[in-house]
């Protein structure tokens, strides 16, 4: 992988997650200025409206802790790097999906042998 390459891909994980920490600090601050409801449908659609919210949360969250895994890598010298092969990850995957930790061969036998319902 080029520097300008890898440059590229550090400012948008670096986007990615100043954008994440962004939503964070609105989703706390949301939480912390609920107040009383007038009746029971407002009350209900403030629960649906608060679950969604944590569940998008929660996804910030994960998509967070990956991208701070993603840029130790970088600082370590081993991203691109296939956890499972070892062989070098496309260009092309890390651009679409910067904190991609597996090449496409590994993730489609990892795909493979997952049930289909659990």
């Amino acid at each position: 992988m080029r520097a300008s390459e890898l440059t590229a891909i550090k400012n948008s994980l670096l986007s990615q997650k100043s954008d994440i920490l962004n939503k964070s600090l609105e989703f706390k601050l949301e939480q912390a200025s609920a107040g009383p409801t007038a009746d029971e449908a407002e009350a209900a659609s403030l629960d649906v409206d608060k679950t969604i919210s944590i569940h998008l949360y929660e996804r910030h969250r994960s998509a967070l802790m990956q991208i701070e895994r993603a840029l130790g890598k970088i600082s370590d010298g081993t991203y691109g790097q296939c956890e499972s092969c070892g062989d070098e990850i496309e260009v092309k995957r890390l651009q679409v999906r910067p904190f991609a930790s597996l090449c496409i061969c590994c993730m489609e036998d990892r795909e493979d042998k997952k049930p289909l319902y659990m």
